[in-house]
């Protein structure tokens, strides 16, 4: 029978016919892409008069062990997998950060999202073929290099257009599985990390991953939930001078969940008055800089974050803000944020940073460059010495 299949598979390559669906699925020989007890019973009788190996015996009865396998992605689909995946595309350098975590070897990955090479993180890829940004990815590209498994933002887009139905309609019936993962918020990533680790058949190592990642929340939240509303620090957090977030609800959850109180809250975002912050009159200001790859500097090289701080602590119109008085104005590079340039999954440590700024006595037994070098060394599996390379917040508080 197995040979009849082959047969049948060789004619319709030879004849221009489109192959069969059970031929991308090893011992599903009636073309449901399933395995079932009788297909598995015949390759086992197959391998007894030594018509297969014993690796392809032990693939078909892993596929029939563990698939289909359906997943629910963070836009609410339901994606089925019917084998192992063999090969991934990412349109999103936080998909690339979380498939390191849990173990997801370079081998695997067959193409990166476009800039890549402007990322020292990613050594790695650089030499990857480019898709496109996650909300511009080049299709055509995505369809010539068949990655089984395509991760894709659930969106929107920068502008809010609805690039995924784009998306879904033009890989429709390729056999290309599509697949969303924002890898960068705080309150979707633990989830993301689990369902991650299912599709990829990397469930201890997404376990150990999320107990980590989930242990640097826990201990940030856990102490700072029962801080009184009097006592927790106005923030403004700015992306140039009197320039906030467009999305400045989702800019305040970090900010919250540190124990502090965002001065933006609800506004629309965008340009802000320097009245407005002179009333508001924060305790503390944090600014974001991510106009260049900050892990790529040396450690000691401090000039660009402190430069910055040195232009808002000399702003003639803040002399009197308490955060100015105070001396409480940081610097923090992307890496520690979320939706910007160079950004990636380290939100968390960048949560750790912002609560100890915030609560220097709540947190002073509390080391986030401890936490960001095991997260460098254990997870993402770089050689990088935090003590030599990167400058990305100013001054450590």
């Amino acid at each position: 029978m197995y040979r009849s299949i082959a047969l049948m598979a060789l004619l319709a390559v030879l004849t221009g016919i489109p192959a069969l669906a059970f031929d991308n699925i090893p011992g599903d020989l009636n073309g449901d892409r399933v395995v079932s007890d009788d297909e598995l019973k015949i390759a086992e009788e197959s391998y007894a008069k030594g018509e297969i190996s014993s690796d392809s015996l032990s693939e078909i009865r892993h596929i029939h062990e563990r698939y289909p396998m359906s997943v629910v992605d963070s836009a609410g689909r339901n994606v089925t997998l019917y084998r192992p995946v063999r090969s991934i595309a990412c349109t999103v350098s936080h998909q690339l950060e979380t498939l390191r975590s849990i173990g997801v070897t370079r081998d695997l990955v067959v193409a990166a999202p476009s800039d890549i090479e402007k990322y020292s993180l990613f050594q790695e890829y650089h030499d990857l073929p480019e898709i496109g940004h996650f909300y511009e990815p080049d299709l055509e590209k995505i369809i010539q290099i068949h990655p089984d498994l395509l991760l894709v933002h659930p969106g929107p887009g920068p502008t809010g257009q609805n690039y995924l139905q784009t998306v879904l309609d033009r890989l429709n019936n390729t056999g290309i599985t599509i697949f969303c993962l924002a890898c960068s918020r705080p309150d979707s990533y633990p989830e993301e990390i689990e369902k991650l680790g299912r599709l990829l058949e990397r469930e201890n190592e997404s376990a150990r991953f999320r107990a980590f990642y989930e242990g640097v929340l826990g201990s940030v939240i856990g102490r700072t939930k029962g801080i009184p509303e009097e006592n927790r620090p106005k923030v403004y957090v700015e992306y140039g001078p009197y320039r906030v977030s467009n999305n400045p609800i989702l800019d305040a959850m970090p900010v919250e969940m540190a124990g502090g109180k965002s001065i933006v809250t609800g506004t629309t975002g965008g340009e802000i008055s320097p009245e407005t912050v002179i009333a508001a009159n924060p305790d503390v200001i944090i600014r974001l800089v991510y106009d260049e790859d900050y892990d790529g500097r040396d450690a000691s090289d401090i000039s660009k974050l402190k430069s910055t701080r040195d232009e808002i602590m000399g702003r003639p119109e803040l002399q009197n803000v308490t955060a100015v008085r105070n001396g409480r104005v940081f610097v923090m590079a992307s890496p520690f944020w979320t939706y910007l340039p160079y950004s990636g999954c380290r939100h968390f440590i960048g949560l750790a940073y912002l609560a100890k700024i915030l609560h220097p006595d709540v947190f002073a037994d509390m080391d986030p460059r401890a936490v960001h070098q095991t997260y460098l060394s254990e997870f993402q599996h770089l050689d990088y010495d935090l003590s030599r390379r990167g400058a990305l917040i100013y001054p450590e508080p």
